[in-house]
């Protein structure tokens, strides 16, 4: 057995005490946790810059937490640190290893493919101090930002050549299955449409003002429509956050062409900012007239018992993937909005692969926001008042 020196020794332990530093500084989300963890890390860094002074000898690089204390973490802590399982990491590992994109055309050798999609599911996972660039070089052992980056936009570039596998609209048979699920409940109801901001840290360099939220934040806009079973069926990334869910949903493709995604009758839910029409139905605003309140009330209710379902999809995708709680990319138009929007689709795809492991939760319908439209300008109404009907018909038989 090789003798470790007593400064890889002192090194190990303090891989150790980082990691559960960082357990503890992950659940209890104090700031005093996370100065604790960046001092660890610090003096990480400092032990191994000592032979910087030293002639003739390279600087090494410390993978002792990625080798040697991660094989050693149960499912539970490994997950906390990768946000997907074991058996996740390595169906994910074996779906991207061979793609081109991990082959060097110099002689330089990359880091192992299992080492990259770890780094890229750490930054991926987690947001604040742990998801620094600094910390991410320390604890994975590999050199400053320019090679996490590279590393992160290697990897998000094979998960994305898996979007048509794992991202696919629904075939006209697979329609004809969800209408007989929906029959009784939300008839030719085929899934259900909202967009979610995506916070970015930063101000972007480039019309930041587009990006301005009215929660007083950058960001980006997500619109993704899922089914009942929570999986993500449709997505349209890239549009800065002012710009309304409505806006959005007419120059993406589903809104361009819904006969192309919807046919025989069948629709999509949303929530109130979205237009009703043929191919949309949304819950009744306050100034509407159909029925009595009580009835128009019972029917949001109804309606959004299901149309939640995107709510927690979203909800549950920000919880796993912690970055898109913000985003720690600098925004301009040459390079920055390409990368912000294929972290997110990579998001998206990943969620998708890990679904049937990620634990249900429950959200509670989010309830009305500022919506542009008033009731009276928005569009065809018809089959809003035919699912109004049926929905009370059917609640008064309860």
């Amino acid at each position: 057995m090789p003798k470790i020196s007593q400064k890889r020794r002192y090194i190990n332990d303090l891989c150790q005490i980082a990691s559960t530093e960082l357990i503890w500084s992950t659940n209890s989300n104090t700031r005093y946790g996370w100065q604790e963890f960046d001092d660890i890390v610090d003096e990480i860094l400092l032990t191994e810059a000592i032979r910087y002074i030293v002639p003739r000898n390279p600087v090494p690089k410390s993978d002792q937490w990625y080798r040697n204390v991660l094989p050693d973490y149960n499912d539970d802590l490994f997950r906390k640190f990768l946000r997907v399982s074991r058996l996740n990491f390595g169906r994910i590992l074996l779906m991207i290893q061979d793609h081109h994109v991990f082959r060097s055309n110099s002689s330089k050798k990359q880091t192992p493919v299992d080492k990259q999609l770890a780094i890229t599911l750490y930054k991926l996972g987690n947001d604040g101090s742990s998801n620094s660039i600094h910390n991410v070089a320390a604890v994975f052992g590999i050199g400053g930002g320019g090679s996490v980056m590279l590393i992160i936009e290697r990897v998000l570039k094979a998960i994305l050549s898996l979007e048509h596998d794992y991202i696919r609209w629904p075939d006209e048979n697979e329609r004809a299955n969800i209408e007989l699920f929906m029959g009784d409940k939300l008839p030719k109801c085929i899934g259900y449409i909202d967009g979610s901001h995506i916070p970015l840290d930063e101000a972007p360099l480039d019309d930041p003002e587009s990006y301005f939220t009215r929660k007083q934040r950058y960001a980006i806009h997500l619109q993704a429509v899922c089914d009942n079973d929570r999986i993500i069926r449709n997505i349209f990334i890239g549009y800065p956050g002012s710009v309304h869910d409505a806006r959005v949903y007419s120059n993406s493709e589903i809104g361009i062409r819904p006969e192309s995604f919807l046919t025989n009758g069948q629709w999509i839910a949303g929530d109130s900012p979205y237009a009703v029409s043929d191919f949309m139905i949304t819950p009744f605003r306050n100034n509407a007239t159909a029925g009595t309140a009580s009835q128009r009330r019972a029917f949001n209710k109804y309606f959004s018992k299901y149309r939640v379902n995107i709510e927690c999809v979203f909800g549950i995708m920000k919880e796993t993937f912690g970055s898109l709680k913000g985003l720690g990319i600098r925004v301009d138009k040459q390079r920055g909005h390409k990368l912000a929007c294929d972290w997110i689709m990579a998001c998206c795809i990943l969620y998708n692969i890990i679904k049937p492991t990620l634990p249900a939760i429950i959200l509670e319908d989010l309830g009305e926001e500022d919506h542009e439209m008033p009731e009276a300008t928005r569009g065809n109404d018809r089959k809003r008042i035919g699912l109004f009907n049926f929905i009370t018909g059917k609640l008064a038989l309860q």
